[in-house]
């Protein structure tokens, strides 16, 4: 059970999934430790599926949403009507700490955990930092990083490289049987090809027109005959 005079951590993680599930994992590990836990996340459909499995944290829904279109206005509005409903989530018991994962969610809860006094920190998960981490960058105390290479793309000096936070429930299991049960042959090898966020289409692309020299230069390996396999997660 958490303690009266536990510290109490705020995190901004909605949007995505990236920037979810790594905020929720960083939530349980704090949660371990005694820390009183508040998760502020989007209205997205995403975001209130994946808080439903997190236990023992106050889960806050912003009013936030992503730039779209251009629509400047509306992600103005929203992001005024977040920082306020932030700030009013975080009054009651005012954060020692806040820290955001990345995305449109990110902005108003850093700012208000420093109108309250909280020490501020942004986590990065890309190689390539978004404009809104590396906007926000110049506004928090300290930056962690998933990959050495972002730190350079970052607007300020303060950057510790700690890796991108992992969910205790991924877990070796035997490859057959997770082959059999993704419908693929569980003799064959398999190529397992991950991306996220605004490179997935790119990577999709790639790993197409790379099919032949994927083929030609490993051994045991054989261009599929059907079609390709697509696991949106």
């Amino acid at each position: 059970m958490t303690q009266p005079n536990a510290p109490t951590i705020a995190i901004a993680c909605g949007g995505t999934g990236g920037h979810l599930f790594p905020g929720l994992a960083v939530a349980e590990q704090l949660v371990k430790r005694g820390c009183s836990v508040t998760v502020l996340v989007s209205p997205k459909e995403v975001d209130q599926q994946a808080v439903k499995m997190a236990r023992d944290v106050n889960v806050v829904t912003l009013p936030a949403v992503g730039l779209q279109n251009g629509n400047y206005f509306s992600f103005g509005r929203s992001f005024v009507k977040s920082w306020l409903a932030a700030r009013k989530a975080l009054h009651a018991r005012k954060p020692d700490a806040a820290l955001a994962m990345g995305g449109f969610t990110s902005a108003p809860p850093i700012f208000a955990g420093r109108q309250f006094g909280a020490k501020t920190f942004l986590h990065e998960s890309n190689t390539i930092p978004g404009k809104a981490n590396r906007w926000l960058s110049r506004f928090v105390d300290e930056c962690f990083v998933g990959f050495p290479q972002a730190a350079s793309r970052l607007r300020t000096i303060n950057v510790v490289t700690t890796g991108t936070p992992v969910r205790p429930q991924f877990k070796p299991r035997d490859a057959g049987p997770c082959r059999v049960a993704l419908g693929l042959d569980p003799h064959r090898p398999t190529v397992l090809v991950m991306g996220g966020s605004q490179g997935a289409s790119g990577i999709n692309d790639l790993v197409i027109g790379a099919l032949d020299k994927l083929t030609s230069g490993a051994p045991g390996v054989t261009r599929p005959t059907t079609e390709l396999q697509f696991f949106h997660l």
